[in-house]
């Protein structure tokens, strides 16, 4: 079987809430019936259970405001596709600048793993809500552009992250022995029972339990299961 690791980025590579924060002040900067003063420790909350850039329409838009604990059921509407699109724009407007990555500040995670990325990057993949983009940016400024990525466009098309780790084939018994990394509960929760090891990061947005793992935990587990993977090759 070949070795996947699969990982998260927002949570588990780099805090970028402050990032998606700026953006979405951006996004609606002097426009009529959206809050112009969110505090980071609303949107902090609301962050927690985000999983497309729509959704933050209701935490803005004074009309239509919803609670974190009710936005999985909300069905995006014209309203919310529209301020995706502005999210969007803001985003690439605030790319322009080359210091832009500067937004995002890396965990210790990511420089502890950055050198096993290089070493080994078609053993990984990254798989995240945000978009390609954006994540390949961040990659770049950190010289750790190696590896894979399926973002939000790849999560659209095809309707989940599981979907999409079923569409690489990487579910496929027998084929791929599989590693996923993801700070958000409610994203592991499909994959259990999927592949060999979900592991919840416990240093990102979502709580924790007994059963989330510490940054130098979850690198022990990667390590480890590349230098077996190695011992097989051999």
């Amino acid at each position: 079987m070949e070795l996947k690791l699969v990982l998260d980025f927002d949570g588990v590579l780099f805090n970028s809430a402050f990032e998606a924060y700026s953006v979405c002040n951006r996004a609606v900067a002097g426009a009529a019936n959206y809050r112009q003063e969110v505090s980071f420790e609303e949107f902090l909350e609301f962050r927690a259970v985000v999983t497309d850039a729509w959704q933050y329409n209701r935490l803005y838009d004074e009309r239509r405001l919803v609670e974190p604990a009710g936005l999985p059921d909300v069905t995006p509407d014209e309203d919310d596709w529209a301020f995706s699109t502005r999210f969007f724009a803001a985003r690439d407007e605030m790319m322009v600048d080359p210091d832009w990555p500067k937004l995002m500040a890396p965990y210790d995670f990511f420089f502890l793993l950055r050198p096993l990325l290089l070493a080994h990057p078609d053993r990984f993949a990254i798989l995240s809500t945000r978009n390609v983009a954006s994540i390949r940016r961040t990659l770049d400024f950190y010289d750790a552009d190696v590896v894979p990525v399926f973002g939000q466009e790849h999560i659209r098309s095809i309707g989940s992250k599981i979907a999409v780790a079923e569409a690489q084939g990487w579910l496929a018994k027998g084929d791929y022995l599989v590693v996923y990394v993801d700070d958000m509960n409610s994203h592991l929760e499909p994959f259990d029972g999927r592949v060999h090891l979900p592991l919840h990061a416990d240093w990102g947005y979502d709580h924790t339990d007994s059963n989330s793992m510490t940054q130098h935990q979850v690198l022990t587990i990667l390590s480890s299961m590349l230098k077996l993977s190695q011992g097989k090759a051999q």
